[in-house]
């Protein structure tokens, strides 16, 4: 990937409000995703997107408010925000409201440093995302596989949810699914959650979820019988 991760952080003063972070730790997922899908030029390792209170400007008056700063493939913008009128507002505008400040702030950011690939990815990016209703939910591994000599797609999602981040196991066929399973859950802000996942196979009678070596649950192995008596 040209961008590796999109982070939107949120302040008051010099407190660190990470209950906001992390609640949007699954749109940062969407931006990047989404970035990612049009972003060809000069990589981009981190982008974090600073969503802070004026009283953190006043308290560290050397932060370039609602200013860019690039430095070695990290990208910053020290976004303003006003929590109060953030608060009030509903769980989707709220939503709604740091997806369109994110979009500015890269356009900002692009116009800045002279990237005019990045105001083009920033610009799908947003379009892109509100046609989906900013659902961050996606396929981490996708494929397809033979059971009883059948095509079946074969998928691991990651979903967002208010209490934390699940994954699960879902098979298709005939755009339906078929079979569902909950694999796993973690709190958001988890990152290497995301990266947990890596391939799904067909070994004897079972389906096989792999994954990261040092991943306690895995591989996992769901057997045909558990599979068919779900679809019967």
């Amino acid at each position: 990937m040209s961008i590796e991760r999109t982070l939107f952080w949120f302040k008051d003063g010099d407190v660190q409000l990470t209950t906001l972070s992390n609640d949007y730790f699954g749109l940062g997922c969407l931006m990047t995703r989404l970035l990612n899908e049009k972003f060809d030029g000069k990589k981009l390792k981190f982008i974090n997107l600073e969503f802070s209170t004026l009283k953190t400007y006043e308290i560290f008056p050397v932060l370039p408010k609602d200013t860019p700063y690039y430095y070695g493939g990290h990208l910053k913008y020290y976004g303003v925000l006003d929590l109060d009128f953030f608060m009030s507002l509903s769980k989707v505008e709220r939503t709604f409201y740091i997806w369109e400040n994110a979009f500015k702030y890269l356009v900002k950011s692009a116009s800045t440093l002279k990237n005019s690939n990045l105001t083009e990815s920033a610009t799908y990016a947003y379009n892109k995302g509100a046609e989906m209703n900013l659902n961050p939910d996606f396929r981490v591994v996708d494929t397809e596989v033979i059971l009883q000599g059948e095509k079946v797609r074969a998928s691991v999602w990651i979903n967002f949810k208010e209490e934390g981040m699940h994954s699960k196991l879902t098979l298709e066929q005939h755009n339906g699914v078929i079979f569902e399973k909950e694999l796993d859950k973690t709190k958001n802000g988890v990152e290497v959650f995301l990266e947990l996942y890596k391939a799904i196979v067909v070994e004897g009678d079972n389906i096989v979820v792999k994954g990261r070596r040092d991943a306690e649950n895995l591989p996992l192995k769901i057997p045909y019988s558990e599979i068919f008596n779900k679809v019967k």
